[in-house]
């Protein structure tokens, strides 16, 4: 956790794809809760867009290592 904190860290691009997956997959989860309350709403649309598309870019920058995002 002190490495985190350092002034010299950074976030690797790896590090950025995996929080990215994890948030894009959280967004499809509300939308899909979203669908199951209240029927395809424009906010459940919006939510799933932006999950699919959070976890596409994440997925994108997972091969690409551990260089500086």
């Amino acid at each position: 956790m002190r490495r985190v904190f350092s002034e010299d860290f950074t976030v690797s691009k790896r590090q950025l794809g995996a929080g990215l997956i994890v948030l894009g997959a959280a967004l499809l989860l509300v939308a899909g809760a979203l669908t199951a309350l209240d029927g395809v709403r424009l906010t459940a649309i919006f939510s799933a867009a932006a999950g699919g598309a959070g976890v596409l870019v994440g997925l994108t920058l997972l091969p690409l290592g551990d260089r500086p995002a």
